[in-house]
């Protein structure tokens, strides 16, 4: 085996954990997470009691749907 097979090889190891970990992230049960998946403050209990399986806050969320409206024209 060569060299570059060698980092192929480990390359998609590390591809395949990233996969893994974000899948696992996603497919959390329960009334959504915690705490803020952008940033990592804690999201209201209001909020998350209102939007069920949310996972950013309302900062976080707002910042997202801007840059979706940039990026659509």
């Amino acid at each position: 085996m060569s060299l570059m097979d060698d980092a192929q090889k480990v390359s998609a190891l590390f591809e395949d954990i990233a996969i893994s970990n974000q899948l696992a992230k996603s497919q959390a049960s329960g009334a959504g997470f915690a705490h803020c998946q952008e940033c990592g403050i804690e999201i209201p209990a209001a909020r998350r009691a209102a939007i069920p399986n949310c996972s950013t806050c309302t900062g976080c969320q707002e910042l997202l749907e801007i840059n979706a409206q940039h990026y659509r024209r």
